[in-house]
């Protein structure tokens, strides 16, 4: 019975991923599993993001002090890169402040010392808002019901007045 718990215990191990992203891009390569993600979920232009990796074995297990580079680029042009990080224990938080709404390219080099010696690219896609929209996407749902009732209700109370308006100079018309 002991027997059968440990392996049991072992099998569950084995299937367990140390901290993965949730909600996270994924990108495999050789032997490399690489999630992105950033925080918060839709960047905001001019404000500073975080930009979270985790690089693991495609297995889940972590990979401890693997140097990367991270390159970030819009419309093909650098906008910035690092020098030589050292990713301990397979997660890296990555502050930044894009400073345009777009679509800007996050390149992560990775120096594959382990396997076959090369560098591996992978990259990623990140949409930056404007503040504008992230202000509206913001509000909270019984404020924009409100703002819209009262919109409906201003303008019903507009076409109610115009109509008895037309009603009391039709009377009057056909008074005069």
């Amino acid at each position: 019975m002991l027997i059968g718990g440990l392996s049991l215990s072992q099998i569950y191990v084995q299937l367990a991923y140390a901290d993965p992203l949730k909600s996270s891009i994924r990108q495999v390569i050789g032997n490399y599993n690489m999630e992105m993600k950033t925080d918060p979920k839709t960047p905001i232009a001019g404000q500073t993001s975080k930009i979270l990796l985790r690089i693991s074995s495609v297995n889940g297990d972590d990979l401890v002090d693997l140097p990367i580079m991270i390159r970030i680029a819009k419309d093909g042009i650098e906008l910035q890169q690092t020098h030589q990080i050292i990713v301990p224990y397979g997660h890296y938080t990555y502050g930044y402040s894009f400073s345009h709404p777009g679509i800007y390219s996050l390149d992560v080099k990775v120096n594959d010392t382990a396997y076959s010696g090369q560098d591996l690219d992978f990259t990623f896609p990140i949409n930056v808002s404007s503040s504008l929209a992230s202000y509206t996407s913001s509000l909270s749902l019984p404020l924009v019901v409100t703002i819209s009732i009262v919109i409906i209700g201003v303008i019903f109370l507009n076409r109610k007045m115009k109509k008895e308006e037309r009603r009391k100079s039709t009377i009057e018309n056909t008074k005069g």
